[in-house]
């Protein structure tokens, strides 16, 4: 019970590193590039239109925050895991892949901007489990 115990945690607190840095980077994206007055963020016509006229720059600020931030909190759950570091990243990964997927189905986004942040999310928490997985200690020849 001990070990699950422990995976849980290290799931939900790579989530809320992943989550806190998504959102601060997408705090400044909307600070940089705001929404204009009056927009009703569920309408789907006007934030189409609104999609459009984004700059390049506020969506490469925005792939920064979601492969920064998957790399962390993936980066975080495996080194709390204790054990099967990479599997627990990954599920912090695939959480946000879920979130970004369903994001771009409701929000048309750029053909490139959804591939991007596809492999973003997916590429930054396998490399994020990766770099805190434990090293295996090279075989010595007898």
């Amino acid at each position: 019970m001990k070990a699950l115990g422990r995976s849980v945690l290290a799931v939900l607190v790579g989530v809320l590193v992943t989550m806190g840095l998504i959102v601060g980077l997408e705090a400044v994206c909307t600070h940089l590039y705001p929404l204009p007055g009056g927009v009703d963020l569920h309408d789907h016509d006007a934030m189409r239109t609104y999609m459009d006229q984004l700059p390049i720059g506020a969506f490469l600020l925005i792939l920064a925050g979601w492969a920064i931030g998957s790399c962390a909190g993936a980066w975080v759950a495996a080194r709390l895991a204790g054990r099967a570091p990479i599997v627990h990243g990954l599920i912090v990964g695939a959480w946000f892949l879920a979130g970004a997927v369903m994001t771009m189905v409701m929000i048309p986004h750029p053909v490139w901007m959804v591939i991007g942040g596809i492999a973003a999310l997916a590429g930054c928490s396998y490399l994020g489990a990766r770099l805190a997985a434990p090293r295996r200690a090279p075989a010595v020849a007898a």
